[in-house]
């Protein structure tokens, strides 16, 4: 048994033991709105029927210039034209796969993306997942930054917002619309930041958020919102999000995320939903993917 099938027994096992829901450690106390998760079944499948936004009313983004030859460097996969990319992009494919099936299935609209600590490549995984759901086309993909202690999404891409997402969530700007970016992919919008901050948990923690998720659901067609969160073992913010989001995927490294960790990002994310579970640079090659649920080639996986 791996690593990483042994956490997601124990979490599996600790989710039967856990009825009651998960506070944030620190104290922080809310009340956070039902999940997907905890909705009817009749609730559930009215939030997977698209509908139309008028153009009208759609999200307007700035367009931003990237540079290709950053991204290539930071391994993004822009392209399907490189050989040496079709595998690790076909695994990518069958990520995307299993979490669209999963979601649209239980009615899920947000996935937060977060690993045991850092330097696990969970923000480079969030960004080429990101660009593989827009290849599918059939949903508007929004991908939010919320690391706010570590932002990487812009970095990654090497673009700079126009409005930063911290300038949203301490009320210097009204709404969100000029948040949203498009770096001239098709069904992409990216909202992030590229300044730190420390009071983040006490950002996440407001109405902003909430505020945030209904401005795109109320903007896009048929969205599905990755959220980059902060190592789940880093100070609370990931455990602030995580009961006011449908689901979360936890990315591990072999050979650099300790085992001790990812047992205990299980028993913290034990009662929440796990759409998946991704390991990067694998020793274990399966078809020659990279990445994915077991699957694995030495990925070069980013450090964020």
């Amino acid at each position: 048994m791996t690593i990483i099938e042994a956490a997601l027994e124990k979490t599996k096992a600790l989710r039967g033991q856990r009825p009651e829901p998960l506070n944030p450690p620190g104290g922080i106390q809310h009340d956070y709105s039902r999940r997907a998760a905890d909705r009817a079944p009749a609730d559930r499948a009215n939030d997977t029927i698209p509908a139309a936004v008028p153009p009208t009313t759609q999200i307007q983004p700035h367009r931003v210039a990237f540079d290709p030859e950053t991204a290539r460097e930071n391994r993004l996969l822009l392209t399907a034209s490189l050989p040496e990319d079709h595998g690790t992009i076909a695994a990518y494919g069958m990520l995307r796969t299993r979490i669209l099936h999963r979601t649209r299935t239980n009615g899920w609209r947000t996935v937060g993306m977060t690993s045991a600590a850092p330097q696990d490549g969970k923000s480079l995984t969030a960004v080429n997942l990101a660009l593989s759901l827009a290849r599918e086309k059939n949903s508007s993909v929004v991908l939010l930054d919320l690391d706010m202690r570590n932002p990487s999404v812009c970095r990654t891409l090497g673009i700079t917002p126009p409005t930063e997402l911290r300038d949203f969530f301490e009320s210097r700007v009204e709404t969100p619309e000029d948040l949203f970016m498009s770096i001239g992919i098709d069904n992409l919008l990216i909202a992030g930041n590229v300044t730190p901050t420390d009071n983040s948990a006490e950002l996440l923690a407001s109405a902003k958020l909430e505020e945030l998720l209904e401005f795109i659901r109320r903007t896009t067609t048929n969205p599905l919102i990755l959220i980059d969160l902060p190592p789940v073992l880093s100070p609370d913010d990931t455990l602030v999000v995580a009961p006011r989001i449908d689901s979360l995927v936890l990315v591990a490294c072999e050979g650099k995320t300790p085992r001790a960790d990812i047992q205990k990002a299980g028993e913290l994310l034990a009662d929440f939903p796990i759409v998946g579970l991704v390991l990067n640079r694998s020793s274990e090659t399966v078809q020659g993917y990279g990445y994915g649920y077991g699957y694995g080639q030495r990925s070069g996986s980013g450090q964020t």
